[in-house]
């Protein structure tokens, strides 16, 4: 097999790769198999003899995404790259262990690419669109301010999420049309751990896309083809399929022993548990449909949730504090709060991911990788993490230990803060979560970049970390942007260096769903103990607070909030009415600007968001949108009230 492999540079500094063979090289009927991570993402057949591929345009001096046939010097075709690509075979590609391990990693891709242009992604609408956090940015990010009013900035608003999260659909229905042809695995249980993550990273992209937008194509291929929305019992049915033979394949081994980021055995029980409470909550059922079974029922799910407390290896933390990236070794020791707390309470911390450890906590996460760049290995770092730092051009020296960034989510709510204050002014978890920017930042600057809906506060938990990396000749005090670049070699930039892992799913999650489905306070009672609290008894309600602050600003408080039932999650939005803000730096109130408020935007989608009108059409009509988003109302813009 020949294969012509992509220079990985930047495309700026991208040099023509050029392939010379003898004469005929490759000849007319040749097919050329155009491949991203193990893919066929487009085939080309070569329609004359040539003798060159060429990745620059001969009469050109930039790369373009396109190939280049040539003969004797002379451009006979050329064709645009569909997609990325990172090789070229000229013989159909065979189904191996080694490419099914490459279009598993393609599949794992998908999630970073979701977050690329992170204010579309779903962890982002979740924040953003709860009460716990407010939709704020610059005056033009209408996407952020629109997610926090339940309106859209335009037509295809959250268009780059869904087309990175079916991709991944298509891909893993590819990878699953060939694993079981596979000859070579090293055992079955090799080939069983690939198999259960695709059909784990199946269930979880479609039940993102579903909790985002309800009715949903549900593709059986790995081509897009138009489809109308399939019913939610059809969707659920297929998560609850793909989880159930996930869980029933994939080893019983260790978390430790599968690759950190990967999908184990305890991911696919833990996304279950997630998934029936989510369903049974929004749609007042009982069971959760399974179309290979029929129905899970919630004595099967408790099963799995004591399976994996009892046998996934996984465990809590020592201290809250260590799950978060601002107590890494780089940092922990310059960071006034950290050592306040350290010297209060006789302890020493240390980051659970320091050095690449592993995260005991960590049930799966989106992981990143160093050297992002300006091109589509941007999504190697932590966007989300840059769209939620301290918006503006102040210097880490002001804003340490925290990173500057967009500021586009940055706020968290006032309300929040003082409800957990009522409830439990002692609590660790809530300074160890949330920034009191006058407090510890004492010299940050307000109104930065046109920004608009600021509050008091900020989060602790997913945004860019700071480090100090010595002095200038004039014992000025030196930052790195990131501490991955003191700890990984990272390239030194506030934009791309963040490597901290987005865990989407954390143990003590595990431990609250089981208390929950149990109604049992155990679980949430070892949670508790964690931060030195008292035990108490089970009631939803207690279940429903310790949800809120265990888990604050994980991407979990928006879906919990609808499945909780439609009067819970309206009281929870209005909340937001009349609470203080900044605009530009002068103190203004925060509202809604819908003639329904935020109750009534509520009730009338559902908390669904509207389908990207580009599916609509790409669907030739067969993709209705969603209720409660056809009226011209529902687009955002943005003005002083």
């Amino acid at each position: 097999m020949l294969t012509l492999i992509k220079s990985t540079t930047p495309k700026a500094l991208f040099v023509a790769i050029l392939l010379f063979y003898s004469s005929n090289a490759f000849t007319q009927n040749d097919v050329m198999y155009i491949m991203n991570s193990g893919f066929v993402e487009q085939v080309i057949n070569v329609s004359s003899d040539i003798d060159s591929l060429v990745f620059i345009h001969p009469d050109e001096s930039n790369f373009n995404n396109g190939l280049y046939l040539m003969k004797d010097g002379q451009l006979l075709s050329s064709y645009l790259f569909e997609a990325e690509v990172d090789s070229i075979v000229f013989n159909a590609p065979l189904p191996t262990a080694a490419r099914a391990k490459n279009m598993l990693n393609g599949i794992y891709w998908m999630l970073n690419v979701a977050q690329f242009i992170a204010d579309n992604n779903f962890f982002f609408v979740y924040e953003l669109a709860s009460d716990d956090r407010i939709g704020c940015g610059g005056m033009n990010d209408r996407g952020a301010l629109a997610i926090g009013q339940l309106m859209r900035s335009d037509e295809n608003m959250l268009i780059s999420n869904w087309n990175a999260l079916y991709k991944g659909v298509y891909r893993t229905n590819a990878l699953l049309s060939i694993i079981d042809e596979i000859p070579d695995f090293e055992s079955e249980e090799h080939k069983n751990q690939i198999k259960g993550e695709a059909l784990f990273m199946r269930a979880f992209i479609l039940s993102q896309l579903t909790a985002l937008h309800g009715e949903i194509p549900l593709p059986t291929t790995d081509r897009f083809e138009p489809l109308p929305a399939a019913s939610i019992n059809d969707i659920y049915g297929r998560i609850a399929s793909d989880l159930k033979n996930a869980i029933e394949i994939m080893p019983h081994q260790n978390y430790a022993a599968v690759e950190n980021g990967h999908a184990t055995r305890w991911a696919a029980q833990a996304l279950m548990a997630r998934i029936f409470l989510f369903y049974t909550g929004l749609y007042e059922a009982t069971e959760l449909p399974s179309a290979s079974d029929g129905s899970i029922s919630k004595s099967q799910v408790i099963a799995w949730l004591e399976d994996c407390v009892a046998h996934s290896g996984h465990q809590l933390a020592s201290d809250y504090h260590e799950l978060w990236a601002y107590t890494n070794s780089f940092t922990i020791n310059d960071y006034q709060y950290i050592q306040d707390y350290m010297n209060e309470t006789g302890k020493q911390l240390s980051y659970v991911s320091d050095f690449y450890n592993r995260n005991p906590e960590s049930v799966f996460a989106m992981r990143f990788y160093k050297d992002a760049y300006w091109d589509d290995r941007w999504a190697r770092s932590n966007r989300l993490a840059h769209f939620f730092g301290l918006r503006g051009q102040q210097g880490p020296g002001i804003t340490f230990p925290f990173a500057r960034g967009w500021g586009q989510g940055q706020s968290v709510s006032p309300k929040m803060v003082e409800d957990w204050i009522s409830h439990n002014q002692e609590d660790p978890r809530l300074w160890a979560s949330v920034l009191d920017i006058q407090k510890e930042i004492p010299n940050y600057i307000r109104g930065q970049w046109d920004l608009v809906f600021e509050t008091i506060y900020s989060q602790k938990k997913c945004i860019g970390i700071v480090a100090l990396n010595g002095y200038y000749p004039a014992g000025h005090i030196r930052y790195a942007n990131n501490y991955s670049v003191l700890m990984y070699g990272n390239m030194d930039n506030s934009q791309n260096s963040t490597m901290t892992d987005l865990v989407l799913i954390r143990y003590a999650d595990v431990l609250l769903m089981l208390s929950e489905l149990k109604e049992d306070a155990t679980y949430m009672n070892q949670v508790r103990a964690r931060a030195n609290l008292e035990p108490v008894d089970y009631s939803l309600e207690n279940l429903q607070l310790e949800r809120r602050y265990e888990l604050a600003f994980e991407g979990v408080r928006w879906n919990d909030m609808r499945r909780w039932g439609m009067q819970y999650a309206k009281e929870a939005l209005e909340t937001q009415e009349g609470i203080p803000v900044f605009n530009f730096g002068y103190e203004r109130i925060y509202r809604s600007v819908h003639p329904n408020g935020f109750s009534g935007r509520y009730e009338a989608t559902n908390g669904f968001f509207a389908i990207p009108l580009d599916a609509i059409e790409k669907s030739e009509g067969l993709l209705k949108q969603v209720p409660g988003w056809d009226s011209s109302d529902t687009y955002y813009n943005f003005n002083e009230y």
